[in-house]
């Protein structure tokens, strides 16, 4: 895996991939009953609100709130996207 991306750098990634228009890569831990573990998710950003990064999930086909202490990791991608809703960046 990459090198782990600050906090203040994941959300400054998050916001310039939703003002672009672009996909991003996360990689974010999940703690669960059997222990942390990360998973990698392909998203399109929309909003951070109160902790939260505001996505459209490509794996689950919907939106999500993922807290902004889970994500590990961002890259963004070349791949553009066409927003399903205003982008708040």
């Amino acid at each position: 895996m990459n090198n782990p991306t600050t906090s203040s750098r994941v959300e400054d990634l998050l916001r310039q991939a939703g003002r672009e228009c672009r996909r991003v890569r996360a990689t974010y831990r999940f703690h669960g009953e059997s222990g942390v573990t990360e998973h990698e998710r392909h998203w399109e950003p929309y909003a951070i609100r109160d902790g939260h990064a505001v996505v459209f999930s490509y794996l689950r086909n919907e939106f999500r709130s993922v807290p902004l202490k889970h994500i590990v990791n961002i890259e963004i991608h070349d791949a553009v996207f066409e927003p399903r809703r205003p982008i708040e960046m």
